[in-house]
């Protein structure tokens, strides 16, 4: 392969047999070398091909400046997590997952953690995911030697369920427009405004993406059943809430022809319920 320009030591840009530009990594493939020079095949250890330009150039930034075992964690990650689940992530969770690792990482050695606020609910809604993840701490602990908290598992585990989804404009617009739908209904039925710098409208926000990726990929809850005496004691407590969610699955059903499951309507009232409380206090 020829060298068309050398990001560091270990990863070129170069093309592959159509003429296509592409990234290729190996260790000390471009020490001592100039672009225009050839480098052996067997000297490449793995190509990144992405069809995106955007994506391309954001990918050749990111690594232009990072030590190559960040990229060698980030793809056993992705290609343990493609294997694991069956399908093919996008290729966007290249870029945003190696940068997160690498930022993590250095986050940590100093000392700073970061809370993750979703950890609970990644864990319910994305069992197989967060599995993965785990895995994916114990690789990363072994690969930097550090200690590495739970609440990164979550992280990691978004950037893969975010790696499924196609996340083009037209399902993104899909999305951000669920989200602002079911938003207006808790707010009009409720009679209340958001705290959109609140704990609890962010969780609520996240919580409606999840659910809103879940429904536009045909994908369905996978976590335990609720038991029933524990969700008609919620419903009893949180009435307001789950008269709002019975709104709010009525919507959908008319709208987008979905279903929403027991399961789910349990979780959302949930929120909308703390969501509640939270403007609640603050009238």
């Amino acid at each position: 392969m020829q060298i068309k320009k050398i990001l560091n030591n270990n990863v070129i840009v170069t093309e592959d047999e159509a003429g296509l530009e592409v990234v290729a990594m190996g260790r000390g493939i471009a020490f001592g070398k100039k672009c225009g020079e050839d480098v052996p095949n067997e000297k490449i250890d793995k190509v990144y091909k992405l069809s995106d330009h955007d994506m391309l150039e954001k990918f050749k930034e990111l690594l232009a400046g990072l030590r190559v075992d960040y990229l060698d964690s980030s793809t056993a990650i992705i290609e343990m997590a493609e294997k694991e689940l069956g399908v093919k992530l996008n290729e966007t969770v290249y870029i945003s997952l190696t940068d997160h690792i690498h930022m993590a990482i250095h986050r940590l050695r100093e000392g700073i953690n970061i809370r993750n606020m979703m950890l609970w609910e990644t864990r319910r809604f994305y069992p197989k995911e967060f599995a993965i993840a785990e895995k994916a701490v114990l690789m990363l602990e072994a690969q930097f030697d550090i200690d590495i908290p739970e609440d990164e598992a979550g992280f990691i585990a978004m950037h893969i369920i975010d790696g499924q989804l196609d996340m083009k404009q037209p399902m993104a617009d899909k999305i951000l427009t669920l989200i602002e739908e079911i938003t207006n209904i808790v707010r009009r039925f409720c009679g209340i405004e958001f705290d959109q710098e609140s704990l609890a409208y962010y969780r609520f926000v996240t919580h409606l993406k999840f659910f809103a990726q879940r429904m536009f990929s045909g994908a369905k809850y996978n976590g335990d059943e609720i038991d029933e005496e524990m969700e008609a004691m919620v419903q009893k407590k949180y009435k307001q809430a789950h008269e709002c969610v019975d709104r709010i699955v009525a919507y959908l059903a008319k709208k987008y022809h979905y279903a929403v499951s027991g399961e789910e309507q349990f979780y959302l009232m949930i929120h909308v319920a703390k969501v509640i409380r939270k403007c609640q206090e603050q009238a």
